[in-house]
């Protein structure tokens, strides 16, 4: 009786052994696999960001909007730009750069469509989607890469014509005017210059036009040769602030502040600052921060191949002393 009782006894610590251990390797079977460092962590994400140049606070402020985006996304940025506006040749490099590191997308501001037809093939060969933001693509050079691009931008042609439009309610009938325009072949420069000029129409007499490639150093040069074939201007409208501060430089320095008035468009802070001052007549905003982080948010919609927008007009607005402070709050929290 006492060795059936022993056996008894050895019996079911053995059963209870085996089970604990049996449980102890399911558990253990639950768990994420940790052999050779894997973990469940999902890849980072990194997305290249081209503006055009970072020598610009419109740039700038797209890019705080898209830093701020990525920020609350949990991804990484690669933020790269050349030196000036017109510097297709550097873009189309640093675009390069970026397919050979590996990035998942690119949003980029344009500096010419043309130049980017190369990188774009290369882009669709390496699976590299791309966001083009603020500078439309030619539409050729799409069809060309055979690629599908998202634009997320201002109506450029429709901001302009609000800057027409108030000209014609608020500026006497005939006034010599001159407009300075972006890049020649940059489809916002195009827009800008036809938007205004359709909007103004007969009501203004525009008698010099000429491109200064979005610099301030160019729009003060181009703004005294203007005056000096053109005295009796009154009305300069800039296709951007920079051209407009270069503008106003050029201005003041022939004794015409109180002759000439000058209206911009992008909404810089220092355009906005120069119009509650009343040196600047006015500009037109433009939202670069909306821009950036629905190019931002897009992208990661694209990687993770959830459905994106295929056209965002991220809106613009005529800012004179009016309403200059209001805006002013707005571009507060995208400053650096």
């Amino acid at each position: 009786m006492k060795r059936k009782l022993s056996t008894l006894i050895i019996s079911i610590f053995l059963v209870t052994f085996i089970l604990a251990g049996c449980k102890d390797t399911t558990k253990d079977e639950s768990k994420p696999s940790t052999d050779n460092g894997t973990t469940d962590k999902q890849k980072e994400i990194t997305i290249g960001f081209v503006p055009m140049t970072l020598n610009n606070e419109y740039f700038i402020t797209m890019v705080n909007g898209a830093k701020q985006k990525a920020e609350e996304l949990g991804i990484k940025l690669d933020v790269q730009a050349a030196d000036q506006h017109a510097s297709a040749a550097a873009q189309l490099t640093i675009v390069e750069n970026m397919i050979t590191s590996g990035v998942d997308g690119i949003c980029i501001v344009p500096s010419s469509s043309e130049g980017l037809s190369t990188a774009l093939t290369k882009c669709k060969e390496a699976g590299i989607p791309v966001i083009n933001l603020d500078t439309k693509i030619d539409q050729s050079i799409l069809d060309e890469a055979g690629l599908k691009v998202p634009f997320y931008g201002t109506d450029n042609y429709a901001g302009a014509e609000f800057a027409g439009a108030y000209v014609v309610e608020n500026f006497e009938k005939g006034i010599e005017t001159a407009i300075l325009t972006g890049i020649e072949g940059q489809q916002n420069a195009a827009d800008r210059r036809n938007g205004f000029f359709d909007a103004a129409g007969s009501h203004v007499n525009v008698v010099a036009e000429q491109s200064a490639n979005w610099e301030v150093d160019q729009g003060y040069t181009a703004t005294q040769n203007i005056l000096s074939a053109n005295p009796n201007i009154g009305l300069i409208f800039a296709s951007n602030d920079g051209m407009a501060i270069g503008a106003l430089r050029a201005v003041e320095e022939a004794g015409k502040k109180e002759d000439i008035k000058i209206i911009g468009f992008d909404a810089i802070s220092e355009a906005l600052n120069l119009v509650e001052k009343g040196d600047m007549y006015g500009t037109v905003a433009q939202y670069p921060a909306e821009m950036g982080i629905l190019g931002v948010e897009n992208m990661v919609k694209i990687i993770n191949d959830e459905d994106t927008q295929e056209y965002i007009d991220t809106g613009a607005k005529l800012i004179t002393k009016e309403n200059v402070e209001e805006h002013k709050k707005y571009c507060e929290q995208f400053a650096d």
